[in-house]
């Protein structure tokens, strides 16, 4: 008994270093209401069993990989997969080179009034080498709600396509979405 619990010890101690080298960070749409949101569906790539646009790195195992956590994280906040009429689209993107991509910053010119994100508070933001980001896209308006990062995911072949490295790396986003659709 006493070296199973040292055994369970140890790889807590692996787990909890490897999620050390993963940096997350997350973004919403402000004063937005996240309760009316049940189900979810894939973008058209993501639920492709192709991948043209070379999106996940030309691995589909990689991208199943993602796919699975992804929607294991959604299915345990309480919401559900539906293909016809969702609520949500999802989608994610991974990056194994460096590059820029453009999001919000800070609370918007008007943080003593009515929060409000103009244009002019749209930021260029460098994305690492390694780095995961999901989107969760508003079928209604088609505008991006959420959008989730984490970056870090690399060895010395570049992307780490390890699953219990992708799995916990979309844990730790997923812990930056504070909404459920069961209301629990």
């Amino acid at each position: 008994m006493k070296t199973l619990f040292i055994a369970a010890a140890l790889l807590l101690t692996a787990s909890l270093t490897q999620a050390q080298n993963v940096t997350v960070d997350a973004e919403k749409k402000l004063n937005f209401d996240f309760s009316k949101y049940k189900t979810f569906a894939w973008a058209s790539q993501v639920d492709s069993k192709l991948d043209p646009g070379f999106y996940f790195l030309n691995d589909l195992e990689l991208k199943d990989r993602i796919r699975n956590a992804v929607k294991s994280e959604l299915e345990g906040r309480g919401y559900k997969f539906q293909r016809r009429s969702p609520d949500l689209i999802v989608n994610f993107r991974v990056f194994d080179k460096p590059t820029t991509i453009k999001g919000y910053t800070g609370y918007g010119t008007t943080y003593f009034g009515k929060e409000l994100r103009e244009p002019e508070d749209q930021k260029t933001f460098d994305v690492k080498a390694g780095s995961i980001i999901v989107n969760l896209i508003d079928v209604k308006t088609g505008q991006a709600v959420w959008r989730g990062l984490a970056s870090g995911l690399t060895n010395d072949n570049g992307f780490d396509r390890d699953q219990n490295k992708i799995k916990q790396a979309v844990n730790l986003i997923f812990e930056k979405y504070s909404y459920r659709a069961d209301n629990y």
